[in-house]
């Protein structure tokens, strides 16, 4: 019997394996897998499984959701849920990971996870998937991992990772599964995902610019994050990489947290950087993290942005003013 791990899951190992993994990944063989018809669907089957197997459980929440092809292998328990999936598995919808563990591809898991999730977090997952950082969540696994409680002091994001996702090939492969679960609320959300986010709080103020007022953002168009720019200084040629940029514009808004950017020589580097930038004719809009905290010195900063992009502001209201506020509780929770 094979353990096949759903969405919530599967969320939850990608982010241990990209964390401990680093450069390498998640690992893993894609598969294609018609029918689940050989998947376990007990405590006692998960208790079986070997040491590196139980390890990856530990860090898949608890309980851990599994996949199974029909109702008749249900099971509801303290330390394990079932999901019923009785289609054919589209091709590369699983990884492989060895020692009887499959867990949903990226691509896939993030179809499937915006059936249970709205617009809002559904493009939060798909920007981390996408993005350069991954929120590694430590949870007491259901076997006791002494791994677990040796680490338990962890950090909860790690940062500097390869994606796991594209949001282009995503988009394709939603397409073509428009008869699957998930795949309205994924094609949706996907019209806000970007890569190459370097942290949650990047994904944040990108969100909270970009998306459309309906959903509380401010409607701004849609930068590119962190690409590369060659630049000329007396030192000769460099390679830069602006945090959120508009090219027809060439505005560069640079977030500076305190957790990236604190000591002196931090301070220097980010203010040498700026420089360069601006000396190429970049515009560089330094935005801090009291900023961001700060609902009216964000409003500031996000009319002014508006102005340098040459968008027309329109008068905005209490409804928009309530939802602009829940969707900044949503996005900055956990990081004032």
């Amino acid at each position: 019997m094979k353990l096949y791990l759903a969405p919530e899951s599967s969320l939850e190992l990608t982010r241990y394996l990209r964390s401990t993994n680093g450069e390498g990944g998640l690992g893993g063989t894609p598969m294609r897998k018609r029918m689940l018809n050989d998947a376990a669907n007990t405590v006692q089957e998960l208790v079986e499984l070997d040491e590196t197997a139980q390890r990856w459980l530990a860090h898949s929440g608890d309980p851990v959701h599994v996949f199974v092809a029909a109702r008749t292998k249900g099971t509801i328990t303290k330390h394990l849920t079932t999901h019923v999936f009785g289609q054919p598995a589209p091709h590369g919808s699983f990884l492989d990971l060895g020692h009887g563990v499959w867990m949903c591809a990226p691509h896939f898991m993030f179809m499937q996870m915006a059936a249970q999730v709205d617009l809002v977090d559904a493009a939060r997952i798909g920007m981390e998937l996408c993005g350069a950082y991954s929120q590694w969540r430590l949870e007491p696994g259901i076997m006791g991992d002494p791994y677990y409680r040796e680490h338990s002091e962890t950090q909860a994001c790690t940062f500097d990772l390869p994606p796991v996702m594209k949001s282009n090939r995503a988009e394709t492969f939603v397409a073509r599964q428009s008869g699957l679960r998930g795949a309205v609320g994924a094609r949706a959300a996907l019209k806000w995902v970007i890569d190459n986010s370097a942290s949650p709080m990047e994904t944040a103020v990108y969100l909270l610019l970009c998306l459309p007022k309906r959903l509380g953002g401010y409607g701004l168009p849609k930068p590119i994050l962190n690409p590369k720019l060659i630049i000329s200084t007396p030192d000769g040629t460099k390679e830069r990489y602006p945090d959120l940029y508009w090219i027809g514009a060439s505005i560069d808004v640079e977030y500076n947290s305190d957790l990236s950017h604190s000591g002196e020589w931090a301070r220097y580097r980010d203010s040498k950087r700026e420089v360069e930038l601006t000396v190429a004719n970049v515009k560089v809009l330094p935005l801090t993290r009291p900023q961001l905290m700060s609902a009216s010195e964000f409003d500031a900063f996000a009319q002014g942005l508006r102005k340098m992009l040459g968008i027309r502001s329109r008068k905005a209201d209490s409804e928009w003013a309530y939802r602009r506020d829940e969707l900044r509780n949503r996005l900055l929770a956990g990081w004032n």
